[in-house]
């Protein structure tokens, strides 16, 4: 019904369509009908309260029709009376948008108070309160706004309400301050954080008979701690009038109503103070006798009956409800009534509508590659990605055509966008695992990805059975598909050699090419290229994340059950020790040439030196001026090659000495190097959104400059600690296992070694893919922007790649490309404002009417025991073991790599990591981060770093610890322990804003 008149519409356009005659006298009188009705009650049409009677004028509307509410007697100034006051007292100009909301209001408000209500309106106002019902009564003078007590939209508290007004004129007081506080400047800010329209707005104004009450209240037809839950309605009660209560100012008895047993489990709080008639109007705060502070406000009749009436209510109006109540001399009066916002209908816990197929939903080890809101092209991208690679890997491994056909929607979701931020569709992922006739998988897949929650027997019940789901092989195509993975496991050294070569020659062709100089179609079929001949030919990494799966998870019970039979944590411990200080893993390369570019800064000569620290803009300039983009052409793989031997030769005596200016050339030199090589990284760099190396190579020079004040640059230093702890983990199991068990746990250490660098090389290779990518869209991007279709180029990462494609080959089903990328945008920068997602979460059914409501998903989260057992010691923390240390230094707390500026020998604390900062770890004394696992990025490279880390920290890591704050942190134990924490400065860390 609130969009009756666009429908209206729709139907005057269908009859011209049908040349059918329009009753355009009918169209015109409802509109002149809507104008004109000034004042409306329970008697006017739906229609008019709708349009012009404001959310509480329409919601008492409603509640009067039902026989079983007891409304106290109202009617309603409609907006028509509004225009009218404006009109009259020429106050249109006054109403426009300002950006000074504070000025605004005050004018506003002053302006209004010195007005006069049109006479005819006063009178009709006057009459109407001289009526039985309203004769000789106070009465409550309420704001009605045309956006208040929606189901969008609730605005509560947010408008002005005078109680206990009577006479003419308190009563014209009142309206003139409701119809003000339309244009105050928390309501003017509520709407802009809202996303709603700032001009032409109107307010109604709800005049009702006050009731004198000795108790009052709100009441949830949905517990608010429990929103997805059904059973029970919830109730809060004061005494005297609800006023105290809606402010919080008040304490208050909270009452839980079965709504099967209509049992009441109730709280009661001590209640000192309550609100209540003033002798001369409005209202007044008095003590509560002191027989009545402990004692319930509500009997247990009462409590039911008003619990029990919500949920009628709910029934009636086909949402959960918001509800208002009050009694007086023992009856029960219904005040307000309001949908609930934060809610879905209550058709949504109906099966027969939204389904109740389960998902398990978990950003375990992904929230490092995609951490926080993302954007839309880059889910896509990601999303497609999964698809095509680990379709085409079960192809090759030799999964039957048919087995995959059948599981392809399976494939096709592996990963979900819950609210802007990816997730793995977990139950997906199983399914997809099943397909690899290797056994039980799932144990083995939590490890890995840092799945804090197992399947547990229970759970897998209830989420349908996946083992008994699984393909059931005939015995030949067992062994085919096992005979398929052995191969690929046997041969995996030569494979990922093949996979590199194909790789490289691609990826340094792409070098070689001007983007943009292409075209949009030029642009888009180098995309399906890219595809085919990067992507497509993926399936090695995946290969090798199964074999590191199954050889890290063998390591880790053998570690187990060996090595620290009964002691979980020295057991992680161990196998961290042993996987550390391989060498050769390609993502530590970026980090240690530049410690080695920092060397050569310190150590040559204190001008440069000087100079480098001092003088940041001048070589931030000089750098820009002379780097070379990636993907802008000119650089064939020979110059490519001649640039990784210079970046990797850097040679302090070799390009010593001279004088100043060939010693600046020389350092600018090694860091345009390293951005040609390394220029695609960022943080968050497989966000494709994200700003690049090369776009603020800002980042490499602070790394550089923290190295060289902090002369944290000695990569021997680090290699050989990391040596130190290899050796002493291996002497450990050469002590404790005799031979013949030794040479099988070397084997299988060997392999788990070999899977896990070949992981981080080919997860480079893949940060180097999606760099290709993040290229060629942004060219698309500049062509769509200056063809007019967008304002900007980085607005193409608001569409999706499928999108793109079928806009440019012509099966686009909107070419409202701009429409789209605000709607996006609108809908991205409010992901930003809300809290995330939990880590583990359930849905049930459709998924997407949860992403709606965010407080559903709150309540599925499946760690909410587990979080809340890690925190019962306030001083203690644990978290999984990465890299061995102990530690005690000072921390610093940050929500964004910008806040970790001057890194000085602390403790690094954060939420998530991802390769992008990398470069601050040899400048802080450890690192402990909230998410994470064993075979996560930060792990590894802390690992080859010999850097003290704990990661998965349970227990509200980013709540307890404080920048400044003192704490030992045990990496080989995974605990940490807060020494002291008078120092804590708060205000150096800023939390994401709760909406």
């Amino acid at each position: 019904r609130a969009q009756s008149h666009i429908y209206l519409w729709l139907d005057l356009k269908r009859q011209i369509a049908g040349q059918q005659s329009l009753h355009w006298h009918s169209f015109g009188n409802l509109f002149s009908s809507l104008q004109q009705t000034m004042i409306a009650d329970s008697g006017s049409s739906e229609d008019v309260l709708q349009h012009t009677g404001g959310g509480k004028a329409l919601n008492l509307w409603r509640m009067s029709r039902f026989h079983f509410c007891r409304v106290p007697s109202w009617f309603c100034l409609t907006t028509a009376a509004f225009d009218a006051f404006v009109e009259e007292n020429e106050l249109v100009s006054l109403l426009t948008v300002s950006q000074d909301l504070h000025a605004k209001a005050e004018a506003v408000e002053e302006a209004f108070k010195s007005s006069r209500v049109p006479q005819s309106l006063e009178e009709e106002i006057v009459a109407r309160l001289d009526q039985e019902h309203f004769t000789g009564r106070f009465v409550a003078v309420r704001s009605s706004g045309t956006d208040e007590d929606s189901a969008a939209h609730s605005f509560a508290g947010q408008f002005e309400s005078y109680l206990f007004r009577r006479g003419r004129v308190e009563v014209m007081e009142a309206v003139r301050q409701c119809w003000a506080s339309c244009f105050s400047e928390r309501v003017m800010k509520h709407r802009q954080d809202c996303g709603m329209a700032l001009s032409g707005v109107k307010m109604a104004v709800v005049i009702q008979v006050m009731i004198n009450s000795e108790c009052s209240g709100v009441a949830f037809s949905r517990h608010p701690l429990k929103p997805i839950s059904s059973t029970c309605s919830y109730v809060e009660a004061v005494y005297g009038q609800g006023e105290g209560l809606v402010s919080g100012e008040l304490s208050s008895d909270g009452y839980e109503v079965d709504r099967t047993t209509l049992a009441v489990t109730s709280k009661v709080a001590e209640k000192d103070e309550m609100f209540v008639q003033a002798p001369d109007g409005g209202v007044v705060k008095i003590d509560v006798p002191n027989e009545k502070r402990k004692e319930p406000v509500l009997t247990q009749n009462q409590a039911v009956e008003v619990g029990q009436l919500v949920v009628v209510l709910e029934t009636n109006l086909g949402r959960p409800q918001d509800f208002e109540w009050a009694y007086e001399e023992g009856t029960l009066y219904c005040l307000q009534v309001r949908p609930v916002a934060t809610l879905p209908p209550t058709c949504f816990l109906d099966f027969s509508v939204s389904g109740s197929v389960p998902t398990l939903w978990d950003n375990s080890n992904i929230v490092e590659s995609y951490s926080g809101v993302t954007s839309p092209l880059t889910f896509s991208f990601a999303a497609e990605a999964y698809c095509r690679v680990y379709t085409l890997s079960l192809k090759i491994a030799g999964v039957p055509d048919d087995i995959l056909e059948r599981y392809k929607p399976y494939l096709a979701n592996m990963l979900g966008f819950v609210r802007g931020n990816v997730y793995y569709n977990l139950m997906n992922w199983y399914r997809s695992l099943s397909l690899l006739p290797i056994g039980d998988t799932s144990k083995f897949m939590d490890t890995m990805m840092g799945v804090k929650q197992a399947l547990e027997p229970e759970l897998e019940r209830a989420f349908g059975a996946i083992s008994e789901t699984a393909p059931k092989y005939g015995i030949w195509t067992k062994v085919k598909v096992m005979a398929g993975i052995a191969h690929k496991v046997f041969y995996i050294d030569s494979l990922v050699d093949g996979f590199f070569a194909n790789f490289n020659k691609h990826y340094e062709a792409f070098l070689a090419l001007n983007l943009e100089a292409m075209s949009l179609v030029e642009l888009t079929d180098y995309l399906k290229h890219l595809y085919q001949n990067m992507m497509d030919k993926w399936e090695v990494p995946v290969y090798n994340d199964t074999y590191v799966m199954i050889f890290f998870g063998l390591l880790k019970k053998l570690v187990s059950r060996f090595l620290c039979v009964g002691d979980d944590t020295k057991a992680q411990s161990l196998q961290n020790d042993l996987l550390c200080g391989q060498g050769d893993v390609e993502s530590t390369k970026p980090t240690k040439t530049l410690m080695k570019i920092a060397e050569y800064v310190d150590s040559t000569g204190g001008a440069l030196r000087e100079w480098f620290l001092t003088e940041r803009d001048e070589v931030a300039q000089l750098v820009d001026s002379g780097k070379k983009q990636v993907g802008s052409g000119g650089s064939g793989s020979g110059t490519v090659r001649q640039r990784r031997s210079s970046a990797a030769s850097v040679n302090r005596k070799e390009n010593g000495g001279g004088d100043l200016a060939a010693q600046k050339s020389e350092v600018l030199r090694q860091i345009r190097d390293f951005l040609m090589l390394y220029g695609f990284r960022c943080v968050n760099e497989m966000k494709l959104e994200s700003k690049t190396l090369h776009d603020d190579p800002g980042f490499v020079l602070d790394a550089i400059v923290g190295y060289v004040r902090s002369q944290s640059y000695s990569v021997d230093a680090m290699e050989r600690r990391e040596k130190e702890i290899k050796e002493a983990a291996e002497a450990e199991v050469a002590a404790k296992l005799p031979i013949h068990k030794r040479v099988f746990f070397n084997w299988v250490l060997f392999h788990a070694r070999r899977g896990v660098r070949h992981r981080e090389n080919t997860r480079f290779a893949r940060t180097k893919m999606w760099g290709c990518f993040r290229s060629v869209f942004r060219a698309i991007g500049n062509c769509l922007a200056r063809l007019g279709l967008i304002d900007q180029k980085m607005d193409v990462f608001y569409l999706t790649i499928d999108e793109i494609f079928a806009f440019v080959d012509g099966r686009s089903v909107t070419n409202n490309l701009h429409g789209l990328v605000e709607l996006r945008r609108a809908e991205t920068e409010g992901y930003e404002k809300s809290l995330p997602p939990p880590e583990r979460f359930m849905t049930r059914g459709a998924c997407g009417p949860y992403w709606l409501f965010p407080s559903l998903v709150d309540d599925m989260n499946l760690l909410k025991q587990l979080e809340a057992e890690a925190s019962s010691d306030p001083n203690v923390l644990t978290g999984t073991p990465c890299c061995p240390g102990v530690v005690e230094a000072a921390v610093r707390v940050v929500y964004s790599i910008d806040e970790a500026r001057g890194l000085d020998d602390e403790i690094l604390v954060t939420s998530r990591t991802d390769p992008g900062w990398v470069p601050l770890y040899p400048l802080c004394k450890g690192l402990l981060i909230e998410r994470g696992s064993l075979l996560s990025h930060s792990a590894v490279v802390a690992r080859e770093l010999g850097l003290p880390t704990i990661v998965g920290i349970s227990g509200g890591l980013m709540k307890r610890l404080k920048t400044g704050m003192k704490v030992r942190m045990d990496g080989g134990k995974g605990k940490v322990t807060i020494v002291r924490d008078g120092d804590a400065h708060e205000e150096d860390t800023q939390e994401p804003e709760e909406s």
